[in-house]
């Protein structure tokens, strides 16, 4: 049901939009009346959100894009713009792979195609909707960085180094679309429990990793995959129109803590409970 129509006949194209954190956003724009377009690799994922949406009443397109290949970032943004008529907001959230490499498991293979889909496709997509964005008064860009662009974690060597670069595109982006009336931001979340994986982060055997993960954070809870998409949605929505080149962070604080102090926190609730 749609509650809100801030995004009524605003078209949005959503990579890496078929299953995650891009599926949560795609549906949060959709409930705001927007003709969402869902671009991804993964056909069947993409075919069944598709699928899913429409019955939900969303206005839902899903096109097949590689983004790893030459010019298909370009190619996306003008079939969008052929099949509606325009492009006003961009989400560029697509990543490539799940799986998490250690720093001697990367190659060249892993690499090339990493810093492909998130640093050059974000880049040229980015580049080719400014061209359409320009034209029609302007538009918004949204980036999905992470916090492992700021820090350290267990996520792949190619992972890190091309969020960090993607924060500064986005800065790079947001001055020169601004002559344009392009406003481009960064979302860059923390620990985040996606729709796909929440069963097993409730399960009753993890109750103690449950406890840890939430203690660690000064909220008290982790993050879920609608946190991402709201402050999407509020940088893209007029309410943001005077807001760009800023990389907002989306962790409940994990980030903000002294590590120290919170080793000393953490040993005092759960080591000391042991003793």
């Amino acid at each position: 049901m749609i509650a809100n129509l801030r995004f009524k006949d605003k078209v949005v194209l959503i990579t890496g939009g078929a299953r995650g954190i891009g599926k949560n956003i795609a549906r949060g724009f959709g409930f705001e009346g927007a003709q969402v377009v869902i671009c991804d690799i993964d056909q069947e994922h993409g075919r069944s959100t598709e699928a899913e949406f429409r019955h939900d009443g969303i206005k839902a397109d899903y096109f097949t894009v590689d983004l790893g290949q030459r010019g298909a970032p370009q190619a996306m943004i003008r079939q969008v713009v052929e099949k509606h008529g325009r492009l006003d907001i961009l989400v560029n959230n697509a990543r490539s792979g799940i799986k998490r490499l250690e720093m001697f498991e990367e190659d060249e293979e892993t690499w090339d195609l990493g810093m492909s889909v998130t640093l050059k496709a974000t880049f040229f997509a980015s580049q080719e909707a400014i061209r359409f964005m320009a034209k029609a008064g302007g538009g918004k860009i949204v980036n999905i960085g992470s916090v492992a662009g700021l820090m350290i974690c267990n996520e792949s060597p190619h992972y890190h180094i091309a969020k960090a670069g993607l924060h500064h595109m986005t800065r790079y982006l947001a001055e020169k679309g601004g002559r344009y009336r392009v406003c481009v931001n960064a979302v860059l979340p923390g620990f985040i429990v996606q729709d796909e994986h929440r069963e097993r982060y409730d399960r009753e055997d993890n109750q103690r990793y449950r406890e840890v993960a939430e203690f660690c954070h000064p909220l008290r809870q982790v993050g879920t995959s609608n946190d991402v998409a709201r402050a999407v949605m509020f940088f893209s929505a007029p309410d943001a129109d005077f807001i760009t080149g800023q990389c907002l962070v989306i962790d409940g604080g994990l980030t903000l803590q002294e590590q120290s102090g919170l080793v000393g926190q953490f040993n005092k609730r759960f080591v000391d409970l042991e003793k």
